[in-house]
C-alpha cells in the first residue's frame, strides 16, 4: 500500500524535478522583429502588470495543487495506508507541503523567463496594430474584469471538481497500468 502512495506522490514531485533536470531554456523560434516584440511586452505588461504577477500565478497555483494532493489523498489504497499508520499521515502531509513550495518556488523563479517567451509568442503572431488593438481592450474596464476573472477560474469549484474526477480516474488507471506492467515484466523474468 505504501507503494501505491509513493507512486501518487511521484505525480506531485515529477514536474518539478523534470523541469530542473531539463537544464536553462534555449529560446527557439528564430529572430522576432523589435517593433512587434515592444508591443508584445506592452500588451503582456497590460495583460499581466509585472507587479502583480507572483500573486497572479500563485493565486491560480494554489487552488491546482491542493486539488491534486486532495485527489491523491482519495485514492482508497491511500488512505488505507494512512489509516494503519497513524505517523504516515504526518509524514506525507509535510511532503506535500514542501512539494508545494517547491513547486510555486519554481515556477516564481521562472516567471521572467516564461514571460519573455510569451512576448516572443505574441510578437510571432500578431502585428504591432493587432498588439495595439489588443492592449487597447485590456485597458478597458471589460478587458481588465476579463484578466482579473479568468486567473480565478482555475479555483471555480465546478473546474475544481471535474479537475480532480479526471485526477483520479487517472490515477486509477495509471496503477492497474502498472500492476499489468509489473505482472508483464515478472512474468518475463521467471522465462
Amino acid at each position: 500500500m505504501i507503494r501505491g502512495v509513493i507512486l501518487a506522490l511521484s505525480l506531485i514531485a515529477a514536474p518539478a524535478a523534470a523541469t530542473a533536470a531539463s537544464g536553462p531554456w534555449q529560446a527557439q523560434g528564430g529572430a522576432v522583429d523589435p517593433a512587434r516584440l515592444a508591443a508584445a511586452k506592452r500588451t503582456i505588461d497590460v495583460m499581466m502588470p509585472p507587479a502583480q504577477r507572483k500573486a497572479m500565478f500563485e493565486a491560480m497555483l494554489n487552488p491546482m495543487l491542493a486539488n491534486l494532493q486532495q485527489a491523491i489523498l482519495s485514492r482508497p489504497d491511500i488512505r488505507t495506508a494512512l489509516d494503519a499508520d497513524p505517523e504516515a499521515k504526518a509524514t506525507l502531509d509535510a511532503f506535500l507541503a514542501a512539494q508545494q513550495q517547491k513547486t510555486i518556488a519554481l515556477l516564481q523563479a521562472e516567471l521572467p523567463a516564461m514571460f519573455a517567451i510569451m512576448e516572443r509568442a505574441y510578437a510571432r503572431r500578431f502585428t504591432v496594430a493587432q498588439l495595439d488593438e489588443i492592449t487597447a481592450f485590456f485597458n478597458t474596464p471589460t478587458g481588465r474584469l476579463y484578466m482579473d476573472e479568468s486567473m480565478k477560474m482555475p479555483a471555480d469549484p465546478e473546474l475544481l471538481g471535474w479537475q480532480r474526477d479526471l485526477m483520479q480516474r487517472s490515477m486509477a488507471d495509471s496503477q492497474k497500468d502498472l500492476e499489468q506492467l509489473q505482472a508483464d515484466l515478472t512474468g518475463k523474468s521467471k522465462k
